[in-house]
Formats: structure tokens, sequence, C-alpha cells
């Protein structure tokens, strides 16, 4: 029997600049696993993939309060070291293209219904676009204590958004 248990299912079905999936982080689970098999962007170019949360009171966290750091494992280039801190959304979750490319990302979520931790993440992608292809690991952290029940996806290039994935959210049991 598997410890995860789906909790959500989004599917992206037009061009959209964020997605936001509320109501998923409850008291029922401490660790949450975000599966996005494949989304894809319009335009000629590729964006980001970005995301912020969104607290008890339906509001998304777009204040100043993430910290992430990833690193870019390039098939055709040296590794990309990327880190900021005090940024309004967690960023360089991988980059969306144009189909049949894309981007594939797993990330897990950490505590983020507790009022009284920060909520942690990591997440690990795959991507291909037109130069090559690559994939990403990284970490975030929002610092703040509030209770977190769902999360926003963001295109960080607003002129390029999602056209098209699914995402779905488990939340990850743990048998005493």
């Amino acid at each position: 029997m598997s410890n995860l248990r789906l909790i959500n299912e989004t599917e992206i079905t037009s061009s959209v600049s964020s997605v936001d999936i509320t109501d998923v982080f409850s008291a029922d689970f401490d660790i949450y696993k975000i599966v996005i098999p494949q989304m894809v962007t319009t335009g000629v170019a590729s964006t980001d993939v970005a995301y912020r949360f969104i607290n008890s009171s339906g509001s998304i966290i777009s204040s100043s309060n993430y910290d992430w750091a990833s690193l870019g494992l390039l098939a055709y280039n040296p590794f990309q070291e990327n880190k900021a801190t005090g940024e309004t959304y967690i960023r360089k979750l991988g980059q969306a293209d144009q189909e049949p490319e894309g981007v594939g990302i797993a990330s897990y979520i950490f505590n983020p219904f507790s009022s009284s931790s920060y909520t942690f993440t990591l997440w690990q992608s795959s991507y291909s676009f037109g130069s090559g292809k690559g994939g990403t690991k990284g970490i975030g952290v929002l610092k703040q204590t509030n209770s977190i029940t769902g999360i926003q996806l963001y295109a960080v290039s607003q002129t390029r958004p999602f056209d098209e994935g699914i995402v779905r959210t488990y939340g990850l049991r743990v048998d005493s």
C-alpha cells in the first residue's frame, strides 16, 4: 500500500500566467508531494516556473520572505548555481517551454499547515528546450509562520503563460 494519498489534480487547459491550487494542505499531513508530469508554455522562449504559497485566509503570500537556492544541471553547459533571499516567490523550479518539450517537476512541501514553523520545500525537475536538455535541484523556505493551505504556480515571464499541464498534490502518510 502506498503512503501517498492523492488530494487534488488540477489540469491546465488554456493559457494562464498562474494557477492557484487551494485547500490542499491541512492538519492531516506534515509532508506533501507536488507532481507535474509535464507543463508547456506558449511563445518562442521558455519561462521559469515559480511558486508562492496561499495562506488559510486564501491570500497569496507575495511578501519578500522567500529564500531559495538551486543548481541547474545542464547537458550543454557547466552547472548553474542560482540563489536569492528576500524574494516574492520561489523560483527556478524548472523551465517550461513549447510543446512537445516542457518541464516535469517533483516537489516536496514540509509543514505547510503548521502556524508555528516555517514552510520548507525541495524539488527536482527535468526539462527540454531548443538549446538542449537540463534539470534542476533546489531548496526553498517561506520565512513566515503562517498556516499555508495552498500553492500558486507562477510563470515568471508573464508574456509566456502556461498552456497545458497537470498538477497533482499528494499527502505523504507516515505509518507509526
